[in-house]
């Protein structure tokens, strides 16, 4: 809700010629004639009403003085709109204030690199951010970055693939100079801040899957292994379909649920989970990432099991 203007003389036509009559009996006895008729009251009306217009005239504001605190507001480069006039250029400051220019929290940072950075023409030419998250109090660019790191603040971003095959990509150098120099002028002065990407943890799935009698092994094999790489995708994986979170956990439950939603498996078995590198990935229900991490699917191991009892082995590996 606008702050009200407030009035600086709220005197009336009646207010003034109430206020002269009054004083008229004090400064002037012999003057007894308060009608309308009387000359001199005519005057002291005629006074009154011209009085009056030049205390509305003092509560206006001029245009001048508002294009004056829009100027201020907008800094020496500010300039009103080509078409609008005045009330186009008091929306086009009002919205300007309600910008973001400073990062001083960590949605600031992801606001800044989601939505100005784009606009910017050191933009041009370099792969578009599409994800973007920020870790305060860590150096992800440091020798340790697990370790907490006061007044260090770390922007992890996720750029568009380059290609088909890349479907898991990190920023280039030239994304990552070009990102630091942009939000340095717009960081906290005793702030140190990291532009990175994100860190894969690679996963491996394994699981038997009970196929319906009238399921065709290879295509649901196949549909399950499709399931669980858009579940997985770092673009439009996650139960939202718009990426897997930075930092979200895997859990054997949710491998369960995807493989349950195909038309062509009755059950399922022995799911595993194992993050490469580690002789057993699996900790307790699924596998914790740090909130800069992103999860990878390198390789699914599938075993299906038609009504005959049959198995029908599956493999399949991200490549290299």
């Amino acid at each position: 809700m606008p702050i009200p203007l407030p009035s600086l003389d709220d005197h009336d036509f009646d207010d003034l010629v109430g206020e002269a009559r009054a004083l008229l009996p004090v400064l002037l006895p012999e003057w007894t004639d308060h009608n309308p008729g009387d000359p001199g009251i005519v005057l002291v009306e005629l006074l009154a009403w011209l009085t009056e217009m030049q205390l509305y005239q003092v509560d206006q504001l001029p245009q001048s003085h508002t294009l004056n605190f829009l100027r201020l507001l907008g800094g020496p480069q500010w300039s009103p709109p080509d078409t609008g006039g005045l009330d186009a250029a008091v929306r086009q400051s009002v919205a300007a204030l309600h910008e973001r220019h400073r990062a001083a929290t960590a949605d600031d940072y992801e606001y800044l690199v989601r939505t100005t950075w784009p606009e910017q023409p050191q933009a041009a030419g370099l792969p578009r951010v599409r994800r973007v998250r920020c870790v305060a109090g860590r150096n992800l660019a440091g020798t340790d970055p697990a370790a907490a790191a006061p007044a260090h603040v770390s922007v992890v971003v996720l750029p568009e693939p380059g290609g088909t095959a890349d479907t898991h990509p990190l920023p280039t150098e030239a994304l990552t100079t070009a990102l630091r120099e942009f939000l340095d002028p717009r960081r906290i002065l005793t702030i140190r801040h990291h532009v990175v990407g994100p860190e894969y943890v690679d996963l491996v799935v394994s699981a038997d899957l009970a196929l319906y009698e009238d399921a065709v092994p290879t295509d649901a094999l196949a549909d399950a292994r499709n399931r669980l790489r858009e579940f997985y995708d770092p673009f439009a994986g996650g139960d939202t379909r718009d990426g897997w979170s930075f930092g979200q956990s895997v859990y054997l439950s949710e491998v369960y649920a995807v493989l349950e939603q195909s038309p062509l498996v009755d059950y399922i078995e022995n799911v595993r989970l194992t993050r490469t590198g580690t002789d057993d990935g699996t900790d307790a229900d699924g596998i914790a990432l740090d909130a800069h991490q992103l999860v990878r699917l390198t390789r699914v191991d599938l075993v299906g099991y038609d009504s005959y009892g049959r198995t029908h082995p599956s493999t399949w590996e991200l490549p290299a």
